[in-house]
C-alpha cells in the first residue's frame, strides 16, 4: 500500500514553491486535532499537514475488489491579521501550491498505477478555510482518494460451524 503521508511529505520537500515559502510537512488527526501544526506554529510560517486518519470504503471495479482510502491534506499559511493584504497573499499562495500538487498527482498517476495504487486525480475536492482559521493562519484543505486491491476471498477456516 502507498504510504500517503510519506508521499505528501516528499512532494512538499521537493516542491520549489513550498521550500521557498517555508512550508513544513506535518501530520494531524483531522481538523479537530491539529497537533502537528500547533507544535510548530512558532517556528514555521506555513504547513502542509496530512491527516493520519482517513475514510475507507470497499468497492468493486471491473470484477475486482478495491479498498478506497480518502485522505485530507491541509495547506496553511500564516498572515498578519492587521493587514488584509497579507491574508489574500497567504490564500493565493495556498491555492497555487494546491494547484501544483494536483498537477504532480496527475504526473505520478501512471507510476502509482504500475504499483496498483490508483490515485483519484479526476476528482480532487478542496475547501477554503477563509478568515482567520488558526491564530493568524488561513488556507484550504483537499481530499483525494486512493484505490488499492484488497483480498476478499472467503476462507472457511476463519469461521466456526
Amino acid at each position: 500500500m502507498l504510504d500517503f503521508i510519506q508521499y505528501i511529505e516528499n512532494l512538499t520537500n521537493k516542491n520549489r514553491l513550498a521550500q521557498q515559502k517555508g512550508f513544513h510537512p506535518c501530520t494531524c488527526s483531522g481538523v479537530g486535532y491539529l497537533e502537528g501544526i500547533l507544535s510548530s506554529l512558532r517556528s514555521h510560517p506555513a504547513f502542509v499537514c496530512t491527516s493520519d486518519i482517513c475514510e475507507e470504503s470497499t468497492l468493486r471495479r471491473s470484477g475486482a475488489w478495491f479498498r478506497r482510502r480518502v485522505f485530507t491534506v491541509f495547506i496553511l499559511h500564516r498572515f498578519n491579521p492587521r493587514m488584509q493584504r497579507t491574508y489574500h497573499e497567504a490564500m493565493d499562495l495556498c491555492r497555487e501550491l494546491f494547484r501544483q500538487f494536483h498537477s504532480r498527482f496527475i504526473q505520478d498517476e501512471g507510476v502509482l498505477q504500475s504499483r496498483l495504487s490508483y490515485l483519484g486525480v479526476e476528482e480532487v475536492r478542496s475547501r477554503e478555510l477563509g478568515g482567520q482559521f488558526l491564530n493568524g493562519c488561513t488556507g484550504l484543505y483537499f481530499t483525494i482518494s486512493i484505490d488499492e486491491p484488497t483480498d476478499l476471498q472467503f476462507n472457511e477456516q476463519e469461521w466456526q460451524n
